[in-house]
């Protein structure tokens, strides 16, 4: 009878212990045996939403690959999605309600810098792991935070990228700026206005149009009168529509260059109303190429697979870097998941794959930063033309 207890009592045991183990290695808030608990949010209502739905649906369909081939260490990705209206209130209160009633892992979200920043204290308190979407105020990861993570190009380094760029346009010597009057665009003016001397350019005005704005005659005539042989476009995409339609308009002929912010320039030439606004602009962009070039073949095709009714744009493509890095991280983690040993993972992350992105990623403990490299695109026809970081004729 004691053969016949002890064989009893060693499986309850062992059951028993096991039970303990798989309780400690599910412990940790989003994770599973079978899952991942990923937050999401983004403006998907209001004015905005023509960016939330198409940007935050190419991280899903990165994330909904990963699912099909099998997920990771044998958990598949959740993906709640939350709505934050592009408004600093109601993104922190989305990101709480991720954290505390929907308990993610961790978050991967944010298109609108004074909403993600007005949530960063959330992410840091309570110690969850966020991978910005594509969000570029540099006060969002600096100074650096160790649960704070960006693969977007930040608003300084968009900054240096057009310096570059307008330093190397032949025969430039003046240039002025159009700028929005908030934090946003003081972020995007940082390294041009830091750096322009030294570069032996004159800055001859500055003019700032407001959010919002349906009309920019006054700003076009002031820089019209300024002599400056090249304006650095700092502006949303409506307002930038605005003012390279008025720029048309009055004879205002550039070049302009403008920030990451206006990338979809496809879509800046549709607001503009007429394509001809666009013949003399380029933009920053930190995508290696437009969404119809061969090399983007992998990705557009992705969105297609899960996102067919969905326009194909270059929005599709600012939040894939992030996803990648995400998976590649939690892949090196193994099956015993933890927010540390993620944010661990990240912090080793070396010449990661960026997917669409124009660089490696890379992360270390002492930078959250994990691209910085951007180049500058031109619409030519109804072809994307990626020009490079220093100019060159594209015209033909």
């Amino acid at each position: 009878m004691k053969a016949i207890v002890h064989h009893i009592r060693k499986p309850a045991i062992a059951m028993a212990v096991l039970a303990c183990a798989a309780g400690a290695a599910f412990a940790e808030p989003g994770v599973t045996a079978t899952t991942i608990k990923i937050g999401m949010f983004g403006p998907l209502t209001g004015a905005t939403s023509v960016y939330g739905y198409p940007i935050n649906n190419g991280a899903i369909a990165v994330y909904n690959e990963v699912n099909a081939k099998g997920g990771i260490n044998g958990r598949k990705i959740e993906i709640v999605h939350e709505d934050d209206g592009c408004d600093p209130a109601k993104t922190r209160a989305a990101v709480k309600k991720l954290i505390h009633r929907d308990e993610v892992f961790m978050i991967h979200g944010g298109n609108c810098s004074a909403g993600v920043f007005a949530a960063r204290e959330e992410f840091i308190e309570n110690k969850v792991p966020f991978m910005v979407m594509a969000a570029t105020m540099d006060k969002i990861s600096s100074p650096m935070d160790r649960y704070i993570f960006t693969t977007t190009l930040p608003g300084s380094r968009d900054s240096g990228v057009i310096l570059n760029f307008l330093k190397s346009i032949p025969n430039v010597k003046k240039f002025a700026i159009i700028k929005h009057p908030d934090e946003w665009a003081e972020a995007k003016a940082s390294e041009i206005v830091k750096n322009y001397k030294e570069a032996g350019l004159e800055l001859v005005t500055t003019v700032e149009l407001e959010r919002k704005a349906s009309d920019a005659t006054a700003q076009v005539l002031r820089l019209q009168s300024s002599g400056a042989d090249v304006i650095a476009t700092l502006l949303y995409p409506p307002e930038a529509a605005v003012f390279l339609r008025d720029a048309l308009k009055y004879g205002l002929k550039g070049p302009f260059l403008g920030t990451v912010g206006t990338t979809d320039i496809k879509d800046l030439a549709e607001r503009a109303g007429n394509p001809a606004a666009l013949a003399n602009f380029y933009t920053a962009s930190f995508l290696k190429q437009g969404p119809d070039h061969p090399d983007m073949k992998e990705f557009s095709d992705l969105m297609r697979k899960y996102f067919p009714n969905d326009r194909l744009t270059s929005l599709n493509f600012y939040g894939m870097s992030g996803a990648y890095t995400i998976v590649d991280a939690l892949k090196r983690v193994g099956k015993d998941l933890t927010r540390e040993k993620v944010i661990a993972a990240l912090e080793q992350t070396k010449d990661g794959f960026a997917g669409p992105g124009a660089c490696k990623v890379n992360f270390t403990p002492q930078t959250r930063v994990g691209c910085l490299e951007g180049t500058m695109w031109k619409l030519v026809g109804d072809k994307i033309v990626n020009v490079g970081p220093t100019y060159r004729d594209v015209s033909n």
